[in-house]
């Protein structure tokens, strides 16, 4: 039986910043691992990964009126968080088309607020100015240039 090509290998871990493929080795990646992806959280941080999502929306002191932007938002709990916590708008953003996938089956049919699009952090799916809250969870390590992402949220 042949095993699926690795998108990383160990000397690649070493600077993934610098692979000049990065955004497709993180795609293929993401989109391989997409439908067990929620368990791996839970099982790797023994279940913390949820309480550090709690922990970021409560950081966040979101309000009623607040539309927030969630960046490589994958199947979706911390948008979820979100719009659980009131926020008039949540957006997801996410590139790896079967991540989005798995947030919109998971979506609350009454989440009318929460709505997932597929998009690059270094260039968002929104207008300027248009969100009062931007947030990326573990997704920074995954962008190909985090210094443009961070300037793409400001």
């Amino acid at each position: 039986m042949n095993s699926p090509t690795k998108a990383w290998t160990d000397a690649d871990l070493v600077d993934p910043h610098a692979a000049a493929d990065k955004a497709q080795r993180v795609e293929a990646m993401f989109a391989a691992i997409a439908d067990s992806y929620d368990l791996n959280n839970r099982l790797h941080s023994l279940g913390r990964d949820q309480a550090w999502r709690r922990a970021a929306v409560k950081c966040a002191q979101v309000r009623s009126t607040d539309v927030v932007l969630d960046v490589a938002c994958g199947t979706g709990d911390l948008a979820m968080a979100f719009a659980h916590a009131g926020a008039v708008r949540v957006l997801g953003v996410d590139f790896t088309c079967n991540m989005l996938r798995v947030a919109q089956h998971k979506r609350p049919n009454e989440a009318t607020t929460l709505s997932y699009h597929a998009g690059d952090a270094m260039r968002l799916p929104v207008r300027d100015a248009s969100v009062d809250v931007v947030s990326i969870a573990f997704g920074i390590r995954n962008v190909t240039d985090p210094a443009a992402a961070m300037r793409e949220f400001h």
